[in-house]
């Protein structure tokens, strides 16, 4: 009997599903062809997401939802970041339904009613998976950022001391690099060209990086330029060593890190194994 009710509700959820599909697909066609296939090589199935995002009147207004598009913005600009922030949702809601509509399959198919919580862990996992794309392109850029900075910080110092002026330094080390870092002083360098006043230009460069310490040092350094290059080169090499001080940190808990990673799948190996014991005995006890 719970058989015949699993696979009810098997086939009731992936008619829905297949509705979902059809009717997001048509209804957010412009919103899907955008998006490159080599990252999002599922989008074909992201109408489904849309679509319940839409029958639920998602607003994307809440504090988390906000902190995340501004987040969104910058890796990918202030133009494009709400619109891949609604990408990245419908994605997460797409593989999290998708794997419900499959659990209630997993107990007549394997012979286990317990078997069915996989679908729902399997959901979570996905949605987790989902949810830190944008997070993780934060973290490795913000970590890029940090490793350049120590050695711009340095090149500024530099020339500015030997008599160059600060805008004409920071175009000189903008072009000696393409990373992030340097590929935004480039951008700073033609807002000044294109008429943004020099501090304008800073400001939105310190922004776009969005490290705390790289706006702290760039709110410094507009602060210095309003007073006066006189105590700018001395300014310069203080942060030059308080940013290698930093460059250590980043280095360190990146090491802090990457332990930590390697206990995920040793506990996912843990938690099969408990499944494996586990699973046995509950069916024998129901029988």
């Amino acid at each position: 009997m719970t058989d015949i009710i699993c696979l009810s509700l098997y086939f009731v959820l992936i008619i829905l599903w297949g509705i979902l599909l059809f009717r997001g697909s048509r209804q957010y066609k412009e919103m899907l062809e955008p998006l490159d296939g080599r990252k999002y090589m599922l989008k074909g199935l992201y109408g489904v997401g849309f679509q319940i995002l839409g029958m639920v009147r998602y607003s994307y207004q809440s504090q988390f939802d906000r902190k995340r598009i501004a987040q969104a913005k910058i890796v990918y600009g202030e133009k494009y970041g709400e619109y891949y922030y609604c990408v990245n949702m419908a994605e997460k809601v797409t593989y999290a339904f998708s794997c419900l509509v499959l659990t209630p399959l997993l107990g007549p198919l394997f012979g286990y009613p317990v078997i069915m919580l996989f679908g729902i862990f399997a959901a979570g996992v996905l949605w987790y998976y989902a949810d830190t794309k944008i997070t993780d392109i934060i973290k490795e850029r913000e970590i890029s950022i940090t490793k350049d900075f120590c050695d711009v910080v340095s090149k500024m110092a530099l020339l500015i001391n030997a008599g160059m002026i600060t805008r004409e330094a920071w175009e000189e080390i903008g072009v000696t690099g393409s990373s992030v870092l340097y590929e935004e002083m480039r951008n700073a360098a033609v807002d000044m060209r294109n008429g943004k006043s020099e501090i304008d230009a800073y400001i939105g460069f310190g922004n776009r990086c969005g490290v705390p310490f790289v706006k702290k040092f760039i709110s410094m350094l507009v602060q210095n330029l309003e007073k006066g290059n006189k105590e700018l080169v001395e300014f310069l090499k203080n942060e030059s060593a308080v940013c290698w001080e930093e460059k250590k940190h980043i280095v360190k808990r990146q090491g802090e890190a990457a332990a930590n990673k390697l206990m995920i799948p040793l506990g996912m190996i843990l938690v099969g194994i408990f499944v494996m014991i586990l699973v046995p005995i509950v069916s024998n006890i129901g029988a």
